[in-house]
């Protein structure tokens, strides 16, 4: 009988841990705004190119989400400067000598399961504004908007995206952090290593 009350009372521990890992991620996808920006090609040219633009827009935009206090707010923001993304984009593109077109694009959009640093971002469906440069059949770059997480450093050739297998943090925990606290100060950005990868 003890036998049994073990197993039954294990099988339910799992059970109520597989729904409370559920329940963490669900409001992350609802909690966070992602700036995704995808090369004309995999060629040296286009990949340096994705990055200058990155680079750009985010020097441009940043002091618009760094101050933003919610993802709606954040959101907001990114329609109503879309206008200036995508101008942010085009200049770029026109100065390194290319003609092809820069669409931006603001809406939901599916992610695999990526890791930010010591972060982990499990597979779904997250808002974004995306950046699609040319025919968009090139390697891509991402980062978060909101909370600003790529808004610390403007000049950060990129972030570490490898897929990970086995998830086991989550941006949820930023929601323990005191009202008011600055991420930049929580986030070493230093701390990265380049890299890019397919959505």
């Amino acid at each position: 009988m003890k036998k049994w009350l073990g197993i039954i009372l294990l099988v339910s521990l799992m059970m109520g841990g597989f729904w409370w890992n559920q329940q963490q991620q669900i409001p992350l996808q609802d909690s966070v705004l992602r700036l995704h920006v995808i090369a004309n090609s995999d060629s040296l040219a286009d990949q340096a190119l994705k990055m200058e633009v990155k680079n750009q827009i985010v020097k441009v935009m940043q002091a618009e989400f760094s101050t933003a206090d919610s993802k709606q707010e954040a959101w907001e923001r990114a329609i109503r400067n879309k206008a200036v993304i995508e101008e942010t984009a085009r200049q770029v593109v026109a100065e390194w000598g290319y003609s092809y077109p820069v669409q931006v694009e603001i809406g939901e959009y599916q992610f695999p399961t990526k890791a930010y640093g010591n972060l982990v971002l499990p597979q779904g469906k997250y808002d974004a504004v995306r950046v699609v440069l040319g025919q968009g059949q090139g390697q891509n770059w991402w980062c978060v908007l909101f909370p600003p997480l790529c808004m610390v450093s403007s000049s950060d050739e990129g972030l570490s995206l490898g897929s990970v297998e086995n998830p086991k943090i989550t941006l949820k925990c930023l929601e323990l952090l005191p009202q008011g606290a600055r991420i930049s100060r929580l986030y070493d950005p230093s701390q990265e290593t380049p890299g890019d990868d397919r959505p």
